[in-house]
Formats: C-alpha cells, sequence, structure tokens
C-alpha cells in the first residue's frame, strides 16, 4: 500500500520570454490529510542561473467561497475552515504568505468574492518554494440527537 501519490510537472511557457522553467511536485497523502508541494524555477537554458532580471513570481491557492481563511499571526500561514467545521492549515516557507481578494467564477451562480493564498518571490534568490495544506482538526460527526440545519449565508455579490 502506498502512503501517498506524487506528481511533477513542467511547463516552459516563461521559457522564451524570460528564460525560466516552472516546474510543481505535488503530494497527497493516502488518508487524504495533507498536501504538500514545491514550486521550483529553473533557468530554461539548464544553466545555475536564471538569466533575466524580470524573475518576480506569484503562486497563488484559489479558495473555494465557503472556506473560511484567516491569516496566523505569525505570518507564516494560512487558517482554513471548511463548512463541515474541519480546521486545515496552510503554510510555506520563508513566511512569504499572504491572503488576498479573489473571485470565483462558478457555472450557475455567477462571480462570487472569495479569497486566494498568494506567495511572492523572486527566482533568482529564492527560486524554491514549498507549501503544504495539512488537516488539523478531523470533522466533527454529528450526533444521532441532533438534526443538522443547513444555513445559507448571505455572500457578497461582485460588481461587475
Amino acid at each position: 500500500m502506498f502512503d501517498s501519490i506524487t506528481l511533477r510537472a513542467t511547463h516552459d511557457g516563461y521559457a522564451t520570454r524570460y528564460g525560466v522553467l516552472h516546474e510543481r511536485t505535488i503530494t497527497l497523502a493516502a488518508d487524504g490529510t495533507r498536501f504538500e508541494g514545491e514550486d521550483l524555477f529553473l533557468a530554461a537554458d539548464g544553466g545555475e542561473q536564471i538569466p533575466s532580471t524580470q524573475d518576480r513570481y506569484t503562486v497563488r491557492f484559489h479558495l473555494h467561497p465557503s472556506i473560511k481563511a484567516s491569516r496566523l499571526t505569525d505570518g507564516q500561514g494560512v487558517l482554513l475552515m471548511t463548512p463541515n467545521r474541519e480546521v486545515w492549515t496552510f503554510s510555506a516557507g520563508e513566511g512569504r504568505v499572504q491572503l488576498e481578494d479573489s473571485v470565483y467564477l462558478s457555472a450557475n451562480e455567477g462571480p462570487r468574492r472569495t479569497a486566494q493564498i498568494v506567495i511572492h518571490g523572486e527566482a533568482r534568490s529564492a527560486p524554491r518554494v514549498t507549501w503544504r495544506f495539512a488537516q488539523s482538526t478531523p470533522a466533527a460527526a454529528p450526533t444521532s440527537t441532533s438534526t443538522p440545519r443547513r444555513v445559507r449565508e448571505k455572500v457578497p455579490r461582485l460588481p461587475l
């Protein structure tokens, strides 16, 4: 039995303009309680250093509108709560984690306001970004005496 599944992919979409290859490795734990990865920015020519000084990057993780996110006080991660009350943490190396506004484009409901986790960096000085989503608490199981209530929150609409 496997402990995890790992996928590694590379693309050269930035090679011609910036001389950069982007490689992402993601690993999902077999029990579903951990999802971690690494983004790596490499010189497209195989050299030791990325040739372009235009090397700023942004790694983004767009969240579903039903996920409640708050930045941890140490600035090195984000606390996430799912609708079923599971608590997850997102963390990344070197404390470069930000929370920013985003848009969720759902098919039937139209655009909705949401958040995104953002990591900024420069490929020449920090070519490797490691990150992790880890479950902090298991979901609370409903008891037989409780009746689950479905409460629909008012989700702010974005002006178009």
